[in-house]
């Protein structure tokens, strides 16, 4: 048991942040964020569900014998759902039109990418990488802009009491990674095994936890408007 909880510690870092989520609800209950503690609660349910189902031999998704500990399709409706929340928080968040622009019509491809990735790829047993990162591109962009936006035009801002700021630089510095360690696993799997590249997938998922958790400890209330979706 205690090499289980090992080898799969990232999965501590989901249940803190959910708890932190919650116990810090009031500071932001009323912002765009309000159902943030939802998405944290997904995240933790998708984890569990995916190790039951791949160390648990007599729970299968996949009634294909050489798949039958795949938990591969749990994680493909999960980046499609945690993809179009964040786009939709950044949305709300950044101000630039232009900006906002782009990360609508970016919202608009990466749907139309996980439409074709459908044709080109297993959703039951394979990773959806051209989804992925189409995904990624526009989460970076947006991560990066609203970065930029809180160090440039509000110089008497203290990022690191601000939950959005952490959120943010923990999305930015896991979706630089994972598009890459998922298209090694689809396309090079013997890469994958070699270099052990689910050990740095892990700590790239605890990096991005780990800001998150950082956020709720030290946020202080959220005073963001509910903007107008158009």
């Amino acid at each position: 048991m205690l090499e289980y909880i090992l080898n799969n510690y990232y999965i501590c870092f989901y249940f803190i942040a959910l708890v932190l989520s919650i116990t810090k609800y009031r500071l932001y209950y009323d912002t765009i964020l309000k159902y943030l503690p939802i998405i944290l609660s997904y995240v933790l349910l998708s984890e569990i569900l995916g190790a039951i189902v791949r160390d648990v031999d007599d729970i299968q998704l996949v009634y294909i014998p050489e798949y039958y500990n795949y938990n591969t399709i749990i994680f493909n409706i999960f980046d499609i759902v945690f993809y179009l929340y964040f786009f939709y928080i950044f949305y709300q968040l950044i101000e630039n039109k232009r900006s906002r622009i782009l990360i609508k019509y970016g919202g608009v491809l990466f749907l139309l990418t996980c439409i074709v990735n459908l044709f080109l790829q297993d959703f039951y047993t394979e990773p959806q990488n051209y989804a992925i990162i189409a995904g990624a591109i526009v989460l970076i962009f947006a991560c990066l802009t609203y970065l930029y936006k809180i160090f440039t035009e509000e110089q008497k801002f203290i990022p690191r009491k601000n939950l959005l700021f952490w959120i943010s630089l923990g999305l930015l510095i896991f979706y630089l990674c994972y598009p890459i360690s998922m298209y090694i696993l689809s396309f090079d799997y013997q890469l994958y095994t070699t270099y052990n590249l689910s050990k740095y997938h892990y700590i790239s998922i605890a990096t991005m936890y780990l800001c998150f958790i950082i956020g709720f400890l030290s946020m202080r209330r959220l005073r963001l408007p509910m903007r107008q979706t158009n």
